[in-house]
């Protein structure tokens, strides 16, 4: 078989192997392969008319839609390079993506204009080409005008393994959004994987709900199905009181979830028919170790820890005929082609059952940085932090165990240090949130003279409970009852909800930012008061 080196040729693969198949399904709409091609096709012959060339940046800021693929594909086909935007950003968030990533094009929905429009004019950029997808926005190009009069073949260009073909956007949580530059391989490298190692075939589906503008769907369950030449179901968003009926509608084999995700659905009242289904597969991260065994059986799923990032790619999957460790936040070995340890603050490797910072690296000793992105753009000197002595640091705390399998532990900013203790934030959350009035829970690390830092939690209460008729009291008692004194948290606040982002990541870095006194309006479980 012929060396696959870019998008476009998986993609033209899997068209040419069964071209009047369903691959994407999105609400009612279906399109088989030939079509997508051809749809493609007329986008990157758009593109070509715009002057839009080989090394040039689009961006995208849109919900998930078909034309997304369209795009991106396009794009792809072209050798350009695609720049998605969180479509939960502000004026200020958007006109620094597109004046960073230096962008020639901007294509979004009317509704996504009336930001972009200020970010554009607040910037002082120029942005040559401007088009509007599904409906018309002042001074914008009508992207399926243009489209639709354009040809459905598509010369052939030079498009190198290499190539750049797209800039993602990490959240930011510590400043601006970094870029990660993403070439033609680090598709193509973590789509065979994904396919390879969870043996998904041509009879599969995988659903998502996750926004396109996320990696996630990107390099896995798009690449990953043009891989199999499966099929690909995708949703406009999670809805937790319409997620079963989405999958017994579109009967994916596989679906994608986020940790938020089976911790809202576990919140729901129990239904008759939870479990009358087929026995579904989800893939994600971040389920709470404590509600995992249970949401398995109400449901009838198995859930499949797995460890990714921007920069890295896909590096670890708990595969079904592995020793699961179910309710361990175990996402088990690394992929053959990569190499892992842990390390303390001195990048010294602890010893198994220690806690330390996951380091990755390629197992290919000629080119350890492959399928990793390229680098951060225009930030070189956060490119070699990131890879001090050779190794990624990835900033997410683990363990590993004496048979080689990883346990998620904590992002490394997420870890409390209290009196010398690490405190897993996520550990306290799963106990706190198994309590029966909890809808959601955050916990962050307040800052504390005599302890360094001190616990404090969030708490959203589901819907028919109060705050007069909820007793905080019976929360902390439930927690002290299930964790060590050091990890109970010391102040409490109950809010109405908890700032998220577009992939239902909680906001924590908002919630660390929006008081000077993070104390103030809370409970104080040592002095048994609340502080005004």
């Amino acid at each position: 078989m012929e060396k696959l080196v870019n998008i476009r040729q998986v993609l033209e693969r899997a068209v040419e192997s069964n071209p009047n198949k369903t691959y994407l399904l999105f609400k009612d709409q279906s399109i088989t392969y030939e079509h997508l091609d051809r749809y493609v096709n007329q986008t990157a012959n758009m593109f070509l008319e715009l002057g839009i060339r080989k090394g040039d940046r689009v961006a995208l800021m849109l919900p998930n839609c078909l034309e997304y693929f369209y795009l991106w594909f396009g794009l792809a086909k072209i050798g350009a390079s695609m720049v998605p935007i969180n479509t939960f950003f502000k004026e200020s968030e958007a006109a620094y993506i597109l004046q960073h990533s230096e962008t020639r094009a901007v294509i979004a929905t009317p509704e996504y204009w009336t930001i972009l429009k200020v970010a554009i004019e607040q910037a002082n950029l120029s942005i040559e080409h401007q088009l509007s997808v599904g409906g018309q926005s002042t001074n914008t190009l009508s992207y399926e005008q243009l489209m639709q009069q354009c040809e459905q073949t598509l010369p052939i260009f030079d498009i190198k393994i290499d190539d750049e073909a797209a800039i993602l956007y990490t959240s930011g949580t510590t400043g601006n959004p970094k870029g990660c530059i993403e070439s033609q391989e680090y598709y193509l490298l973590a789509g065979n994987r994904y396919a390879k190692h969870l043996g998904l075939s041509v009879h599969d589906r995988v659903l998502t709900p996750l926004p396109l503008f996320h990696m996630n769907p990107q390099i896995l369950s798009t690449m990953g199905t043009l891989f199999a030449g499966g099929s690909l179901a995708v949703l406009d968003r999670f809805h937790p009181s319409t997620w079963w009926q989405e999958l017994k509608d579109k009967q994916p084999t596989f679906f994608h979830y986020l940790g938020v995700m089976p911790a809202m659905l576990m919140g729901m009242s129990a239904q008759p028919d939870d479990a009358n289904h087929p026995r579904w597969i989800g893939i994600g991260a971040g389920v709470p170790p404590t509600i995992h065994k249970a949401f398995e059986e109400r449901f009838n799923v198995v859930l499949l820890e797995v460890f990714g990032m921007t920069e890295t790619g896909l590096n670890f999957c708990c595969k079904l005929n592995d020793d699961r460790q179910v309710g361990t936040a175990c996402f088990h070995k690394t992929f053959p082609e990569y190499e892992a340890k842990v390390v303390n603050d001195n990048d010294e490797e602890v010893a198994h059952g220690m806690i330390g910072e996951l380091v990755l690296r390629g197992s290919d000793p000629e080119n350890r940085m492959r399928g990793f992105m390229h680098g951060y753009y225009k930030d070189s000197t956060a490119t070699d932090k990131a890879w001090e002595g050779g190794w990624f640091h990835t900033g997410d705390i683990v363990k590993r165990d004496n048979q080689a399998r990883f346990y998620f532990v904590d992002r490394k900013k997420d870890i409390v240090r209290r009196s010398g203790e690490n405190i897993s934030a996520s550990e306290v959350e799963g106990v706190i949130h198994l309590h029966p009035a909890v809808m959601d829970v955050a916990v962050i690390p307040t800052p504390d003279v005599f302890r360094e830092q001190e616990v404090k939690a969030y708490i959203v209460l589901k819907p028919g409970y109060t705050v007069e008729s909820v007793s905080l009291s019976d929360i902390i008692s439930w927690t002290e009852l299930r964790l060590a004194y050091f990890k109970v948290p010391r102040y409490w606040e109950f809010r109405d909800s908890l700032p998220i982002t577009r992939t239902g990541k909680i906001q924590k870095q908002v919630l660390k930012t929006e008081k000077s006194d993070l104390t103030q309006g809370s409970y104080d479980r040592l002095i048994n008061q609340w502080i005004s």
